[in-house]
């Protein structure tokens, strides 16, 4: 089993691989301003101690990407997919953390946060799939 610093350090490098992509769409014209904004709040909680925090961190950062796919990629079918993922787990985190206490609350939320940090990888990746497929205009082109 992993240290719990070896888990918070790899969480915190997926966190810091969706600032950097979505810092990149950023540059982008067509992304909004509650994306930009999301991903200061990302930033910011990303730095934080509390577990619960660093969890909600990690669905921010799920949601900015949903953002700033649905604004950069029209017609793409992930950020739904991606938003109700996030309810889901923001929902299990909620309750694990409002129903444990002590040894089982930190177990609870550690198999959480490493659930929600496999699934912001595969955002992720495919987030960095999608920018390299697009045309000049943010249009996906067929591979």
């Amino acid at each position: 089993m992993a240290k719990v610093s070896t888990l918070i350090k790899t969480a915190g490098g997926i966190i810091g691989t969706t600032v950097t992509l979505l810092t990149a769409l950023r540059e982008n014209q067509q992304l909004s301003e509650g994306a930009k904004a999301a991903i200061d709040k990302v930033k910011e909680l990303s730095n934080q101690e509390n577990p619960k925090l660093r969890f909600d961190a990690k669905i921010k950062a799920i949601e900015a990407c949903a953002d700033a796919v649905e604004e950069t990629f029209d017609g793409a079918s992930e950020p739904e997919q991606w938003r109700k993922r996030a309810r889901s787990l923001r929902m299990r985190g909620e309750l694990a953390w409002t129903a444990n206490h002590g040894k089982q609350r930190r177990r609870a939320m550690r198999a959480l946060n490493e659930e929600t940090a496999d699934f912001l990888e595969q955002v992720n990746g495919r987030l960095v799939e999608m920018t390299n497929e697009s045309g000049p205009q943010g249009e996906v082109t067929a591979p």
